[in-house]
């Protein structure tokens, strides 16, 4: 048998096709398949769109996950990119987390390395949580002690990078405590009268304001 007749497992082959579509999946797409969620494709990911109740969460604290956007992690000294839409993390002096909208990372990462610095894009290996509405605070004084944001340390005991994005915070960790760190935020928020919400909503409200 030559390698010729196994033609129809490539992937390559399969997409040129059109026969099917090969999709980015978030850690945290079983549990939010339990909470009854939507899901489309956005940018070559899988994500949540819609959950049952969402508005009602998101009038109290909205859990989100925003998995889908482009992560670089850097190395070495060098300037943030001139872009309102790009979240720069400066970890320490040598270390930084470039967060983006999706399809922007050649981009970013050719400017980067032009400007000496080492890139190494974490997209599929960091996972990112949004804790949005009037109680995210509280809510993430549940699931961590860090106080003043950014800050680097522990979420629900993982290790996390915590962001301050205004109207709401940011958790960033590896995808392999997805599973687990969804649930915890999901159940840590019960209490609030809040809960999962998808990206539709969520985007919704950044757009209003």
């Amino acid at each position: 048998m030559t390698v010729g007749g196994l033609d129809f497992l490539s992937v390559e082959r399969a997409e040129a096709a059109g026969e099917f579509r090969l999709l980015a999946r978030s850690s945290m797409e079983q549990r939010q398949r339990d909470a009854e969620a939507v899901f489309a494709e956005r940018d070559g990911w899988l994500t949540a769109v819609s959950f049952p109740e969402e508005t009602a969460h998101l009038a109290s604290v909205g859990i989100a996950d925003l998995s889908h956007l482009g992560k670089l992690e850097i190395r070495g000294a060098s300037q943030p990119p001139l872009d309102p839409d790009v979240v720069w993390y400066q970890v320490h002096p040598e270390r930084a987390l470039c967060i983006f909208p999706p399809g922007r990372a050649a981009a970013l990462q050719q400017g980067l390395v032009r400007g000496g610095a080492h890139v190494i894009d974490q997209s599929a290996g960091l996972a990112i949580l949004a804790l949005v509405g009037p109680h995210a605070r509280a809510l993430l004084r549940r699931l961590t002690d860090l106080d003043e944001l950014p800050a680097s340390g522990h979420a629900a005991r993982v290790r996390a990078d915590v962001l301050d994005r205004g109207s709401g915070v940011w958790i960033v960790f590896g995808q392999d405590y997805g599973h687990y760190l969804w649930e915890v935020a999901v159940d840590a928020a019960a209490p609030f009268g809040g809960g999962p919400i998808g990206l539709d909503v969520l985007e919704q409200e950044e757009s209003a304001r």
